[in-house]
This record gives C-alpha cells, structure tokens and sequence, in this order.
C-alpha cells in the first residue's frame, strides 16, 4: 500500500507525523509522582506514579507512543496503514489514540471480558 504514495510524500507524511507525537511527548512527558507519607514507618517514602496526567490517562500512554515511533521511523506505519492492536485494553486505548491523532485505522481486537 506505502507503494501507491511517492517516496517524497511519504517522507513528509512520516516528517508530520513523527512531529505530532513528538508534541504529544513535550505535553505529557513526565508522570509526576505524589508523595505519601508513612508516619508509621519512618525512612521510607512512598510515591504513587499520577499516569493521569496523560491525554489517555492509560499506564500505557507511554509505550503505545514509544511503538508508533518506532514503526514510523522504520517505515512499517504510513498515511493508509490500518493499525491492529490485540490487547486487554489499556494499551489499546493509548493506541487508538495516537492512530486517531495520524489519521490512521485503528482496530482493536480485545476478550469479550474487556
């Protein structure tokens, strides 16, 4: 399908779309952590990672963008690609998003239990 487009187009295409995540990464890049205290047990510290500060509010906000990085740089992921994720959920989420913000096809395929 990538053979339908020339080269030049996919290039810019890609150029595009790595930047749109890379936008993504610059608004939710850090996971802040929230600190709690343990009057209980002195010298240890416990952090809670807040992954709700990511546009999916999934654990897996991070990989999915990471993957999706990955195939564009590799040339796997173009302007007709259909992405098909089999997951349990969270990771689809974040998925779907990051196709939705490409103008990709995006199908998820999860248990009935999900």
């Amino acid at each position: 399908m990538l053979a339908k487009r020339d080269e030049g187009t996919l290039r810019a295409w890609r150029a595009e779309a790595v930047h749109r995540i890379e936008a993504d990464y610059n608004r939710s890049a850090d996971t802040h952590l929230i600190r709690v205290d343990l009057p209980r047990y002195p010298g240890i510290t416990l952090y809670l990672k807040d992954e709700s500060s990511h546009p999916t509010g999934s654990l897996k906000h991070r990989l999915a963008r990471s993957l999706f990085l990955y195939a564009l740089c590799n040339g796997w992921i173009g302007p007709d690609t259909c992405v098909i994720e089999s997951s349990s959920g969270s990771t689809a989420v974040s998925e779907a998003y990051f196709a939705k913000m490409l103008g990709l096809r995006f199908i998820a395929v999860v248990p009935a239990s999900t």
